[in-house]
């Protein structure tokens, strides 16, 4: 089994003060609850928690993430977004998510990664059955290390 390690920094989006822009992924999930379903019989967990965590992560890492073979792939059509900004899913095509886990602090989770077929450069997001804040002991900017479980789309493994 191929497997990718990388490091991303804790970025905060939705959740800080006064943010404006999208909807953060508590507020979509609560308008996409086949989401919840899915990740949940796939996980094999018993509840998704609300929201994301952002990654910062580096050049090359998401280009790293496409090429593994995703563990679910969500159609951006199939995704509802407030109507101001419906467009996002659309412009992102597809949500590819990996199983992993993820450490800080001498602490690890499960975890689901999350990018998108047309991505945000630098970024990824993190779900799990959890606060991953709490569960280990983030706080902004605390670098988080990522083991995604995976095979590579290439080797056919």
């Amino acid at each position: 089994m191929s497997a990718l390690s990388f490091t991303g920094i804790l970025a905060f989006r939705s959740s800080r003060p006064n943010a404006s822009g999208p909807p953060g992924e508590a507020e979509v999930l609560t308008l996409n609850p086949q989401r919840s379903a899915t990740i949940c019989k796939i996980t094999g967990w018993d509840r998704l928690q609300a929201g994301s965590l952002n990654l910062t992560v580096p050049n090359g890492v998401v280009d790293d993430l496409k090429a593994l073979k995703p563990t679910w792939t969500e159609l951006g059509r199939s995704v509802n977004y407030p109507p101001q900004y419906a467009y996002i899913p659309l412009r992102r095509e597809a949500y590819l998510y990996y199983l992993a886990d993820a450490a800080a602090h001498d602490k690890q989770q499960e975890v689901l990664v999350r990018t998108a077929k047309n991505p945000i450069a630098g970024r990824v997001e993190l779900f799990a059955s959890l606060s991953l804040v709490t569960s280990l002991g983030l706080g902004e900017g605390d670098p988080v290390t990522v083991k995604v479980r995976a095979k590579s789309c290439a080797s056919g493994e």
